[in-house]
């Protein structure tokens, strides 16, 4: 029996959910034996590489399967820019596997996928934007056209559903909904638990993600104090990166503990890790998505459903 394929993706260049996304679909299906491959953006080596014990850091299979790796153990990860190839070799590798998660692979037609699920921000519609280089659109924005489910993600609370709804101007066999950010968690990388921010020190915080507006407004309604050092997309940290942030505590007073998201943690280098470890404590903003209303039940059924008949 094949795998049910499940591709994630959307029009433009990053910053729409993707990870929280994935990590969603894997708490649905934890019953289920999943693989999750990617092109593992941003990584080092070539070709099919899976995730393992001395083959998990980013400069190996990129930032994002390097966090999934860490956080679920009980799933084949891997990376490969070759989807049709990455997968024939997850299933030669464990042929029982029951479910596929393409990470980012809207743009990749050449392998067939049993639910294609297009991503586009509440603020930031693929149907206002322009393909590159005016915009940030991969391809025109006609192709949402090959979507099965469009998610809008990072909704606010309250949102104008039928205003959303004729922008995207779905077609008859799409389904819409409507998710946010549920949930901002901060975890001490020490040991994995909660960690209390202090609200009355003022705190360094790195990101080095496509859009981290939503991360700052969060920060700013906790009152929490920070300085922000704003890296590009999946940046690689470099010697002089960790030097200028133990330079800036100590020049300015920041608190000992550096905030940074999941991507950005799991980005460092052993070594870089070692070296700030002596002067802050880790600290990492996990995120979690969840979805507005019925559509949680809904989206969730009409995947469900949808792996039963496919078994049937």
């Amino acid at each position: 029996m094949k795998p049910l394929i499940i591709s994630i993706g959307n029009l433009k260049n990053g910053g729409t959910g993707k990870t929280p996304m994935v990590e969603y679909l894997i708490r649905i299906f934890k019953d289920k034996k999943i693989a999750i491959l990617s092109r593992g953006y941003g990584r080092q080596t070539k070709g099919f590489i899976l995730a393992k014990k001395k083959k998990n850091s980013a400069h190996d299979i990129g930032d994002e399967n390097s966090q999934l790796y860490h956080k679920f153990k009980n799933i084949l990860i891997a990376a490969d820019t070759n989807r049709v190839k990455g997968v024939k070799k997850l299933l030669k590798i464990k042929p029982e596997i029951e479910i596929i998660i393409l990470d980012d692979a809207y743009q990749h037609r050449q392998i067939n996928r049993d639910i294609n699920i297009l991503l586009t921000e509440y603020d930031d519609l693929f149907t206002e934007d322009q393909l590159m280089p005016i915009g940030q659109l991969r391809e025109h924005k006609q192709e949402a056209k090959r979507a099965d489910i469009i998610i809008i993600t990072k909704c606010p609370e309250k949102i104008h559903k039928d205003y959303i709804e004729n922008k995207i101007n779905k077609k008859t066999h799409q389904q819409l909904y409507f998710s946010k950010i549920s949930q901002y968690t901060f975890l001490d990388m020490t040991n994995n638990v909660e960690y209390n921010i202090n609200t009355s020190l003022t705190h360094l915080l790195i990101t080095g993600i496509q859009n981290s507006k939503h991360l700052l407004k969060f920060l700013e309604e906790k009152n929490i104090n920070f300085f922000h050092l704003n890296f590009s997309d999946h940046y690689n940290f470099k010697d002089r990166d960790i030097e200028k942030m133990i330079k800036l505590k100590t020049d300015y007073q920041y608190s000992s503990q550096l905030l940074m998201t999941e991507k950005d943690y799991y980005r460092l280098s052993t070594k870089h890790k070692k070296i700030l470890k002596n002067t802050f404590k880790l600290i990492c903003i996990e995120i979690k998505m969840d979805f507005i209303d019925n559509d949680k039940l809904n989206f969730n059924n009409q995947l469900i459903n949808f792996t039963k008949s496919k078994t049937i």
